[in-house]
């Protein structure tokens, strides 16, 4: 019974991921520059002269299981394709978190790439975060995401298991050979980011049309 509520549940849950989808920046759209410092202090661009190789940005967050566990694959990835040129950067917009306790998990469970944090939600915002250990693959030749999703698919909500599908290596070996992703965007795990001016924007933007549509509707019935 409770199974069957549980399912229930991860269904509507499913379906209001897959609106929120639609405003959100998929693959084959172009992601600006932007400039964030890391848990240490040092300054980042995401894109940096000259450079041709694909960038990998995984969403942290402090205290997510998910990202832990995520993070041994990311490391496994990063020791083969970081001396490749690939970079390895992690984002972080929880407005709970802060330089010191970033710093502090990153010690904690020993991640070696920079954290970038993004205090007032301006990144997390403009790439449409909405959950950690999400990676994206962005080319900096065409300054394109290329691919949104997942490491791959051993990790869910209930379980862990060997993964069938590595979309983020098959993504990396297409850019890096230079052809098309395959599988450019799936849906994944990961602990939601809270945005509060989020829905704030778009209620507003709701009701500014529905005042629109009504002034159209009531023009028109005097025709």
């Amino acid at each position: 019974m409770n199974r069957k509520l549980l399912s229930g549940s991860f269904v509507v849950l499913s379906a209001s991921l897959l609106m929120s989808a639609a405003q959100a920046t998929m693959p084959g759209e172009v992601v600006k520059d932007f400039k964030l410092t890391d848990h240490t202090g040092k300054t980042h661009t995401l894109y940096e002269p000259n450079s041709t190789k694909p960038i990998v940005l995984m969403i942290q967050g402090n205290g997510c299981p998910i990202v832990r566990h995520a993070m041994h694959d990311l490391k496994r990835i990063s020791e083969k394709y970081a001396p490749q040129g690939v970079r390895f950067l992690l984002l972080n917009s929880n407005l709970q978190d802060n330089r010191q306790s970033i710093a502090k998990e990153a010690e904690e469970f020993g991640y070696p790439f920079p954290i970038l944090i993004d205090s007032n939600q301006e990144i997390g915002e403009a790439l449409q975060v909405v959950r950690t250990a999400e990676v994206y693959v962005i080319d900096p030749q065409t300054r394109k995401l290329v691919y949104r999703g997942p490491i791959d698919d051993r990790l869910s909500y209930e379980r862990q298991r060997p993964p069938q599908n590595h979309w983020l290596v098959e993504a990396l070996d297409a850019v890096l050979a230079g052809q098309p992703v395959k599988v450019a965007y799936n849906d994944g795990v990961g602990c939601l980011v809270n945005f509060p001016n989020r829905g704030k924007k778009s209620q507003s933007h709701t009701n500014h049309q529905m005042d629109h549509d009504h002034h159209d509707h009531h023009d028109h019935s005097h025709h």
